[in-house]
């Protein structure tokens, strides 16, 4: 596939959950670089993906789906009539499992439709590609398609990919700065050092209970005792930790990427907003006792996954600080950029 003519471009990722949908941006970059002339339309089934994305240059529009195709078939049947008319130069099926992801891109009919192939797929590409071998992480599995499809040469091995990224502007990152600090003001009789932002809440088995958390903040609170601790109240909008440090909600996306972007560290078992925080550019810690690790840990060279498999609270907390070594959390403002 050649670079020149293509002008129309496709992303189609059916998956609801916030952070698959976050893990698109290494490959919203990855366009921007090799197609800086195209438009992007982004197809989601996540609620939150046009806001994600909102700050995004070349993105044009980013269309959700409905929740439920059987209660709105009309809406749905409408979406994929636009997509067959669109006219797209380029449709990307950016994952490996996903049937969903392919029957958009084909619905799509553009010139070139590129995807993974293998035995979870089904359906004519233009350029299908084998599933890598020495790649896993989701958020480089799409740029590594790209690459590949494009003929880019070299040692897949030794390729640099981009980073996770909310596009915060500097107002956001300002306001999300104050927040923060009288969060903080309310529940600290003095200045902390740095803060330490805490989200307590996974889904299924990958979730902690409140004394496991109690416990592992113990720890935590021992090692870094100047440190502020904040809770990052989760979307149903209540505390899991018993109101028992200061706390922030918000169910604005970006306000939240704002507020975690000025974190000194935050940790949180495997979640969507951990890849928020990631994206955001918080120093960002995964806590992983179910989920396959190379294929989704925490991305990012400043960030650390935390294999808790048959660690408890105490043991947890002890590999965080370990892993942190002498790199304590420090104030969002003395962290290099």
């Amino acid at each position: 596939m050649h670079q020149g003519g293509i002008h129309r471009i496709l992303v189609c990722r059916a998956t609801r959950t916030l952070g698959e949908t976050l893990l698109l941006s290494p490959l919203l970059q990855e366009i921007e670089a090799r197609f800086p002339g195209a438009e992007v339309d982004i197809v989601s089934g996540c609620g939150a993906a046009p806001a994600l994305f909102a700050r995004y240059k070349q993105v044009r529009r980013v269309s959700v789906l409905p929740r439920s195709i059987a209660r709105a078939p009309l809406r749905y049947r409408r979406m994929l009539a636009e997509l067959r008319g669109a006219k797209y130069d380029l449709a990307i099926d950016p994952y490996l499992l996903s049937h969903s992801d392919r029957l958009l891109v084909r619905t799509s009919q553009a010139r070139f439709r590129i995807g993974f192939d293998g035995p979870k797929k089904s359906g004519h590409l233009t350029h299908a590609l084998a599933a890598p071998r020495d790649e896993e992480h989701a958020a480089k599995l799409p740029v590594y398609l790209l690459r590949k499809t494009m003929g880019v040469g070299g040692d897949a091995a030794t390729w640099t990919y981009p980073e996770l990224d909310l596009h915060l502007c500097a107002a956001e990152r300002e306001q999300g700065c104050e927040s923060l600090r009288a969060v903080v003001a309310s529940g600290a009789p003095a200045q902390p050092r740095a803060t330490i932002g805490v989200y307590a809440f996974a889904t299924g088995v990958k979730n902690y209970p409140r004394e496991w958390w109690q416990r592992f903040l113990a720890v935590l609170a021992a090692r870094y005792p100047d440190h502020a601790i904040v809770e990052i109240v989760p979307g149903f909008g209540r505390s899991l930790l018993d109101d028992a440090y200061p706390a922030y909600f918000s169910s604005d996306i970006r306000k939240l990427g704002g507020v975690l972007a000025n974190l000194s560290l935050y940790v949180s078992a495997d979640c969507g907003i951990m890849h928020l925080a990631a994206a955001s550019g918080a120093p960002t810690v995964g806590i992983f006792s179910v989920t396959d690790i190379p294929g989704w840990s925490v991305y990012g060279a400043r960030n650390h996954t935390i294999d808790a498999r048959g660690l408890d609270a105490a043991q947890t907390a002890a590999a965080l600080i370990a892993a942190l070594g002498e790199d304590s959390p420090t104030p969002a403002n003395a962290r290099p950029q």
